[in-house]
C-alpha cells in the first residue's frame, strides 16, 4: 500500500467508527425511552440473557 492508500483506509476507519458510536448512542438513548415510556428501573433493563442464549449472571 502506499502513503495515499493508507491515509484513504484510515479515514474510512475513522468514518465508521464515528457512525458506529452514533448508533451506539442512538441505541442507549432508545432503550432508556423505552424503559421510562414502561417505568423501568436501572436493574430493570439489564438483560436476563444474551444472544447466544447464555444467562446473565
Amino acid at each position: 500500500m502506499n502513503e495515499d492508500q493508507i491515509a484513504e483506509l484510515i479515514e474510512a476507519i475513522r468514518q465508521q467508527t464515528d457512525a458506529i458510536n452514533r448508533l451506539a448512542n442512538s441505541n442507549a438513548a432508545l432503550v432508556q425511552a423505552m424503559a421510562e415510556a414502561e417505568d423501568m428501573d436501572d436493574e430493570d433493563r439489564e438483560p436476563t440473557t444474551y444472544l447466544d442464549g447464555s444467562l446473565a449472571r
